[in-house]
């Protein structure tokens, strides 16, 4: 009797231990995609902050804010300056005036009708969460995900 207690025992600590194990190993598939996406992140919420200080720096000077287009006709070094270094996806990418500025990201920047505010939502197309990064005239940036 005492040796089958035994390897009752043993065969639960094993069991115990190899889910405790199995719990904590890696996918290094998924890790990669989170290392990518976590970076890509911070790149789009770095893309938006330089908006909102071109944007800043607009209204200071013009007394309105600008329009995406405009943004890049009156920015394009600071914008290109700003892909060339912080962009994960390489060198050879370009701003786009269209609502996908680049592959994978969209940019929606709505200006208040009088120029005295604006809204801007930065979204990666391809994240499986649907990251966004939020913001407006205030400056301050608001991180999102789809709601599950």
């Amino acid at each position: 009797m005492n040796k089958h207690l035994v390897a009752r025992s043993i065969l639960s600590v094993v069991l115990v231990l190899g889910i405790q194990v199995t719990q904590f190993a890696q996918d290094t598939s998924n890790t990669n995609y989170k290392a990518d996406m976590e970076e890509e992140h911070a790149s789009m919420v770095g893309l938006v902050r330089t908006i909102n200080t071109l944007e800043g720096a607009d209204f200071l000077q013009s007394g309105s804010y600008e329009s995406w287009h405009a943004l890049l006709g009156r920015h394009s070094t600071d914008l290109n300056r700003w892909l060339a270094t912080f962009y994960p996806h390489g060198p050879n990418a370009h701003f786009d005036d269209a609502r996908e500025i680049f592959p994978g990201w969209s940019l929606r920047l709505n200006l208040n009708a009088d120029g005295q505010g604006y809204v801007l939502v930065l979204e990666g197309t391809a994240d499986k969460v649907g990251y966004a990064v939020l913001s407006d005239e205030r400056g301050v940036g608001r991180e999102c995900r789809y709601i599950q």
